[in-house]
């Protein structure tokens, strides 16, 4: 995860379901997904990135920013 600058007049997207926890990654075999508990920071409107890397090289990049 790293902070960017980010434009504060984009879209939103809101988030649907919010995760609290400690950070760690787990591949839930029920729903067939990998899920990552993220506590955001409590600062409004900063950005963040995340992204994830497989094995296979391949990478998922998500942004993020607080409300």
């Amino acid at each position: 995860m790293k902070q960017y600058n980010c434009d504060p007049n984009a879209p939103l997207d809101p988030i649907e379901v919010t995760a609290t926890g400690n950070t760690s990654l787990r591949y839930d075999s029920t729903g067939g997904q990998y899920v990552y508990n993220w506590q955001t920071p409590k600062t409004k409107g900063l950005c963040y990135q995340v992204g994830v890397s497989t094995v296979d090289g391949a990478t998922v990049i998500a942004l993020f920013r607080t409300t």
